[in-house]
């Protein structure tokens, strides 16, 4: 399955404009959605928001980090672990459906796990 395929379930999800797999020194590996440039800023911005919020993690001894949501007065961005390098972020619009994207997220990155380890 591809990773376009992989994410075509996510995007199926009412409300969601951009899809991105990245690494986490920002470098997009699959994108869908956005205005021009939309999603190469938003990796920016947040995989540096990512290592933070992982090295604190990490020396609070909490477990490997899963997901994070950041939800916002206009959008909901959903960040998905796929490895300890890569991830999923998924926007979603407020009146779109989070609860319905986050979980096709997760089944996204299980789904994808295999191609980056």
């Amino acid at each position: 399955m591809s990773f376009a395929e992989v994410l075509a379930e996510v995007r199926k999800c009412a409300g969601v404009s951009v899809t991105v797999i990245s690494d986490r020194d920002g470098i997009p590996v699959e994108s869908w959605g956005g205005a021009a440039g939309e999603s190469e800023e938003l990796i920016a911005e947040y995989s540096t928001f990512l290592r933070e919020i992982t090295t604190a993690n990490h020396e609070l001894q909490l477990g490997e980090l899963e997901q994070i949501v950041v939800a916002a007065e206009r959008k909901i961005v959903l960040i998905t672990n796929i490895t300890e390098t890569y991830f999923l972020m998924t926007v979603v619009g407020r009146d779109g459906n989070p609860g319905k994207a986050r979980f096709a997220s997760r089944v996204a990155a299980f789904r994808l796990h295999q191609e980056f380890v």
